[in-house]
Formats: structure tokens, sequence, C-alpha cells
């Protein structure tokens, strides 16, 4: 596929367009499916003067809503919760912010930091504060998106899951009641903790809105529980931490937005293996990673009655 992938002349002109300079410039992180979501729609470099400079993919770009995702980072970088942006583009797909570098005391997180209550009370502090900054122009619509990529499949003729339509079927089950009850915030749609940065004096910092849209914040809180542990008990300390106080039908609400998520995720990811030009990238991998997981929780007794909690029955 030509022009599927960020070539060094476009990252030039994005550095140029910045005012930024590539002289002596190291590669951002290489792109990771498996275990790590990680630097997949975009390349990325850290310039000598301590920018990190993103270029997003042109065959990643389709779907995703650039202006609110570059939007979304401006102001969480205002907000203290992000990297301060320093120049965006939408058109080119490109944005450079303040780098968060090991030599500053940075890193990414991983699940096992997720288990820590420090690093987990920030980062839920950050995930509310993200959710009270100004309203986004973009409805992010993951129930129409799962349809878009069913439809994407059949349209390639790539081979969907086998019980397809039982996935969508039971995740249609929880529609209804997840609309009904949403109250829509700026969220970034994206619970992976290689997302999270983990600083100085335990700072906790949001990356990557590429997602970015109005939806409901639990959708976020969701993801973002799913990814901390795979016991819903042990969840119950996140889901307090960004509302305060336990709440079983916030917490239903919370974990069947989560299971959307696992759907749309495992389906995009699979499609990704069928059409992306990286194909060392462990797409295909994620992706039914993803839906194992989903399965499992679709699978489990709770389900339907997450659906009655959710709606506000008992």
């Amino acid at each position: 596929m030509t022009g599927a992938l960020v070539t060094d002349q476009m990252m030039a002109a994005a550095c140029a367009a910045a005012g930024l300079s590539d002289a002596d410039a190291r590669p951002g992180p290489a792109p990771l499916a498996s275990p790590s979501y990680l630097a997949l729609e975009s390349a990325s470099i850290l310039t000598a003067g301590g920018v990190f400079l993103k270029v997003m993919h042109p065959e990643m770009r389709e779907g995703f809503d650039l202006d609110a995702a570059m939007t979304l980072a401006r102001q969480a970088g205002a907000a203290g919760v992000g990297p301060r942006v320093l120049w965006s583009d939408a058109g080119q797909g490109a944005i450079a912010m303040e780098a968060l570098t090991e030599a500053g005391g940075w890193r990414r997180a991983m699940q096992k930091d997720l288990q820590e209550a420090p690093v987990l009370a920030g980062a839920m502090a950050a995930l509310k504060a993200l959710h009270a900054t100004p309203a986004l122009s973009n409805r992010f619509d993951p129930f129409a998106q799962i349809d878009a990529l069913i439809a994407e499949y059949r349209r390639l003729g790539a081979p969907l899951p086998d019980d397809i339509d039982w996935l969508r079927r039971l995740i249609g089950a929880a529609e209804p009641v997840l609309r009904a009850g949403a109250t829509l915030a700026p969220c970034r749609n994206d619970g992976s903790a290689s997302n999270l940065m983990l600083g100085p004096d335990g700072a906790v910092l949001l990356v990557d809105y590429d997602r970015a849209g109005m939806n409901d914040p639990l959708y976020d809180l969701g993801a973002l529980l799913a990814e901390t542990t795979d016991f819903e008990r042990d969840m119950q300390a996140g889901f307090v931490a960004y509302a305060g106080c336990f709440d079983e039908t916030g917490f239903a609400r919370a974990r069947l937005w989560s299971f959307v998520d696992d759907m749309l995720h495992a389906l995009w990811s699979r499609l990704k293996a069928r059409t992306s030009v990286r194909g060392g990238v462990e797409w295909l991998k994620y992706g039914e990673w993803r839906l194992m997981r989903l399965r499992m929780a679709l699978n489990h007794p709770g389900f339907e009655q997450k659906i009655r909690l959710a709606g506000g029955a008992a």
C-alpha cells in the first residue's frame, strides 16, 4: 500500500511546520500490539530540544477525529493532566508536545503499577479532571463504530469471528441502558495502561487522545478498570478512587462499557491484521485476546444482572 506509513519526508515536513529541528532526533517507541498497546497509530521522534513529535500513519487515519484528538490533548495539557501541547496540525495528523523522558523521571505504566493505590488514585484523579474540561464538538459512539467495523469486514470479504452475531446481540442487549443513562463528557475512550505516564513525586499524566470525543465518562473509567486487574472485586477500589464512593449502578455501567470497548478494539485490531502493511505487528494476537476477554464476560452469569443494575433495577 503506497503511502500507508509516515515517511522521513513527512516527519521532516511536520518538524519544519512546528518550528523544530530534527537534527540529532531520536526515534520514538516502536509499534507493539501485544502485550502492550503502544505506538500503533503513529510514528514519532524525540528532538534534541526535548520535544516529542508524532505523526499518524496515513493507513490509520480513517475513523479518527484528529481535530477532537488535538483539542483534547491541549485541554489535558492546560489542565495539568497531560503533557503541554506545543503545536498541532490535524491535516498532517501531527502533534508536538513536551517530552516525558526517562532522564526526567518518566516511564510508561504497566498493569502492575495500576494495582498500587497511589498510582491508581493519581490515574483516576487525572481522568476525572479530564472529564471536567470543556465539551468537544464530536460524539464518540462506540456502538456505531462497532457496526461500521462489521460493515467494513463484509465489504472487504474479511473473516469476522464465527460468533459475531451472538457477540453483537449480547452487546446490543446493554445498548439501550447505556445510551439512556449517559451524561456526556470529553473522553479519551482509551484505557491502555501504556497511555499513562508515571513521573517524579507520584505524578500521573494521560497521553494519547486519538479516539477523543464526547462520551459517557464511565466508558473511560470502565476501560481503565479492565486494565488494572482481572478481578471485579479488586476493581472496586479504582471505581471509588474516581467516584468518591462505591455505587453498584455506576460500577455495573462502567463494566458494561468495558465489554463494549473490548468488542470495539478486538474488531479494530483484527481488521488491521488484514489491512495494515505492518505485518510484523501482532494485530491478530491482540484482537484475539480482547475477544477472549469479551466472551468470558458475556458468558458470565452476572452479565444480565449488570444490565438490570445499570438500568436501576435490583
